[in-house]
């Protein structure tokens, strides 16, 4: 069976405006069996969000890192985010900010670059993404996304009370590279 993980080439990059990022985002997402693990410096496409939202309710683990001092922002969709359910947490840098743009989906897909998790990231400006199963690069930024969540705060805004969180401590999840996706799921 082929899905969107074997289908796609060990790496390409795409290039906003409109050139099909959040589309390929999406279909990614729904592809996903096991996790999602999310750094991001902004975070305000609903469009993505709702792909997110419904991978977090088909059982996939989703995690956000997102930098506290842009998510205090109107545009963010961060208390969105919360209220569906999703693990997001926020790093404040003293001095500086979070600035990751990455996705690693089940530990097969690492998407990073310039391209930022917004509308205007997708339809105003000239960004770009990059695709790849390369195992080194998933490694390292797998080890970089475990080495910021214990840094990154829960928020305190109370989740909706019928939403599932998954465990706020990522050391009881299951470990990227062992068995990840081999499930047959």
């Amino acid at each position: 069976m082929v899905n969107a993980v074997t289908a796609m080439p060990k790496m390409k990059a795409l290039f906003s405006p409109q050139g099909g990022i959040s589309k390929e985002l999406s279909r990614l997402i729904q592809a996903a069996r096991v996790e999602i693990a999310l750094a991001a410096y902004a975070f305000s496409s609903k469009y993505l969000g709702n792909a997110l939202a419904a991978a977090r309710k088909r059982g996939v683990t989703v995690c956000i890192i997102l930098d506290k001092d842009t998510a205090d922002h109107a545009y963010s969709i961060d208390e969105w985010l919360v209220a569906q359910g999703i693990d997001t947490r926020f790093i404040q840098v003293k001095n500086g900010c979070m600035h990751h743009k990455f996705m690693l989906i089940d530990n097969k897909i690492l998407i990073t670059g310039s391209y930022n998790f917004t509308n205007d990231s997708e339809f105003r400006n000239y960004e770009a993404a990059i695709f790849t199963k390369d195992k080194t690069l998933l490694q390292a930024f797998s080890a970089e996304f475990d080495r910021l969540w214990p840094l990154a705060l829960a928020p305190s805004l109370p989740a909706s009370p019928s939403s599932k969180r998954p465990s706020p401590d990522r050391r009881h999840r299951r470990p990227w590279g062992e068995g990840v996706g081999d499930e047959g799921q």
